[in-house]
């Protein structure tokens, strides 16, 4: 297994390389499954780097993934010309196991 319980991760940056977000598949002792989503931000000052973290357990993932199938759903529709263009895949994806 991977750094603390990590199964797969992915990193994403942002347009502007101001934020990153990392997306971390992990597996606790108990074999439960959860999704830590980070968000890390540069400061104001460029020096230092804020981080916030959401968790995500096991049995809300799927609820989740359709919430945000929805909202992708409702972006796609009212999509304006090349705003989204700068859809890039995650550039650092690791599996573990």
């Amino acid at each position: 297994m991977g750094v603390r319980g990590e199964l797969f991760s992915a990193r994403v940056r942002s347009s502007n390389d101001r934020r990153t977000y990392f997306l971390n598949l992990k597996e606790n002792r108990n074999k439960d499954l959860f999704l830590t989503i980070v968000e890390s931000k540069k400061s104001e000052n460029g020096e230092e780097f804020e981080r916030h973290q959401v968790v995500l357990f096991e049995e809300d993932l799927y609820l989740f993934n359709k919430g945000l199938e929805s909202v992708m759903e409702f972006i796609n529709k009212r999509r304006r010309p090349g705003l989204m263009g700068r859809d890039r895949p995650p550039e650092d994806s690791r599996h573990r196991r």
